[in-house]
């Protein structure tokens, strides 16, 4: 039985559907993205997903339904991030705003610290803890809210979006840290509209106006360029170079990172 599976989901809010017989599995330990074009459904599936909207029996994780009885158990399996909440954080220093979901979840004083402790040295944030969250960067601010969807071992990481207001640097750092989580067995699930941060992905999803409308690998999804561009979607410059250096044969596989596609070449 998958991890997470999505059952014929149907939707409607103001007397208007939004989704209709939609389906989703995701195994235990995969990398799923879900890419999509803007006001296609990306962050009403996630609110969805999330229990943010309220749906019955149609979401199940870790064998877990969704519904007004079982919402505490399920959503205690979740790590989510979405990028449309205006203000995300409730206390005032990085380090309080860490402790507050442990402190939650009952943990003592000990164990927290211990947890804080080794998140914060996995993703090199030890400067930011006794910072005021107002003081960080967009860029760290987005890191530290994908931290604190971790910090309680989900079962299942849900992205909405959510590098978008990093930098460069930052972003290329947590997708490597998420790849390496994901290989030591965190299921993933990142909707985006962004397709350079899914580089990591097992499998990809194609969705466009509330309906899946393609399900295949990373590379075999991103050889149909020009149907992922006439949709809205916007092809990362390397990945549209590695292509091109595909069709001459020059190379065999997609690079997402210039550096790795230069040594390729070079080599």
């Amino acid at each position: 039985m998958p991890l997470f599976k999505i059952n014929n989901l149907n939707y409607e809010k103001n007397d208007r559907i939004f989704f209709k017989d939609l389906n989703l599995e995701i195994e235990e330990g995969e990398y799923v993205s879900i890419i999509a074009p803007n006001k296609s459904g990306k962050s009403m599936l996630t609110k969805i997903i999330c229990a943010i909207y309220p749906t019955t029996d149609y979401c199940i994780l870790n064998n877990i339904l969704l519904n007004k009885e079982n919402v505490l158990k399920y959503i205690i399996n979740l790590g989510i991030v979405t990028n449309d909440i205006k203000n995300p954080f409730l206390l005032k220093k990085v380090k309080d705003e860490l402790k507050y979901s442990l402190e939650n979840l009952g943990y003592n004083d000990y164990k927290i610290s211990k947890i804080i402790s080794k998140t914060s040295k996995f993703f090199e944030i030890e400067d930011l803890l006794n910072k005021n969250i107002d003081d960080l960067t967009k860029s760290e601010k987005s890191k530290l809210l994908i931290i604190l969807a971790l910090i309680h071992d989900p079962k299942l990481l849900v992205l909405d979006d959510a590098f978008n207001d990093m930098d460069k640097n930052t972003k290329l750092f947590m997708l490597k840290k998420l790849e390496y989580l994901n290989e030591s067995g965190l299921t993933i699930l990142n909707i985006t509209s962004k397709l350079d941060t899914i580089y990591n992905s097992d499998k990809v999803y194609v969705m466009d106006k509330f309906k899946i409308i393609d399900e295949a690998s990373l590379d075999e999804i991103l050889k149909k360029d020009s149907y992922l561009t006439k949709i809205g979607l916007e092809i990362p410059y390397i990945v549209d170079l590695s292509l091109k250096l595909m069709s001459y044969e020059i190379i065999d596989k997609i690079y997402f990172s210039i550096d790795e596609l230069e040594n390729t070449l070079w080599n």
